[in-house]
């Protein structure tokens, strides 16, 4: 019985490794095992924007923190840019007050931990513009309402127990050209949940 057994369960789970979730599942617990065995923040960063990159259908991912000394918001790691966006997302720093300024960076709310921004409502000021790898095609237009365009992006927000606000990932230009699906938003926030308790480990 043992063996009939032992051949079924190996067989279906071989087959779950086919599964995207457990794809997902597998990379994010990659994950973990490598933040464990830094002594520092910044390669855990890397190595999580490596991640998402590799998981999910973003092509630029960032990761921005809230700093202990002056409290603003920054850019610490982007993937995916070009060096003068790079540059531009460093020259950065932004208030509390400033980041969630719904008439400067309108967004839909889709959660606590997630907003979404889309081009036509011009979610950036004329300063960050640089920020974006086609700056020429922020005029664009959106053919469909599946279209995922230069100018639209999620945030995601990292959050610790005191519910303060501590980081977020922020992440453009699908890899497809279309809006991810609300499955992919939610593995996201989950990946967020995990890196925010790295963040505090290291930082707070």
């Amino acid at each position: 019985m043992r063996t009939a057994i032992e051949m079924r369960v190996k067989k279906e789970y071989a087959q779950t490794q086919l599964n995207e979730d457990n794809k997902i599942i597998d990379g994010i617990q990659k994950f973990i095992l490598m933040a464990q065995q830094h002594q520092s923040l910044r390669p855990v960063l890397k190595d999580a924007a490596i991640t998402i990159f590799r998981l999910f259908p973003f092509k630029e991912i960032t990761i921005g923190l809230k700093s202990p000394k002056d409290g603003l918001y920054r850019y610490e790691e982007i993937l995916g840019h070009s060096k003068s966006a790079e540059q531009a997302h460093r020259s950065l720093a932004y208030t509390y007050e400033e980041f969630f300024d719904s008439k400067d960076y309108p967004a839909i709310r889709l959660s606590k931990y997630t907003e979404f921004a889309l081009l036509e409502e011009q979610p950036f000021l004329e300063n960050e513009k640089d920020t974006y790898n086609r700056p020429i095609m922020l005029t664009g237009v959106r053919k469909t309402v599946y279209n995922f365009v230069e100018g639209d992006y999620f945030d995601i927000y990292m959050y610790s127990p005191s519910d303060e606000m501590i980081g977020w990932i922020e992440l453009g230009a699908t890899k497809d050209g279309n809006i991810p699906s609300m499955i992919t938003i939610k593995w996201l926030e989950f990946f967020a949940s995990i890196l925010s308790l790295l963040v505090q480990k290291h930082s707070y």
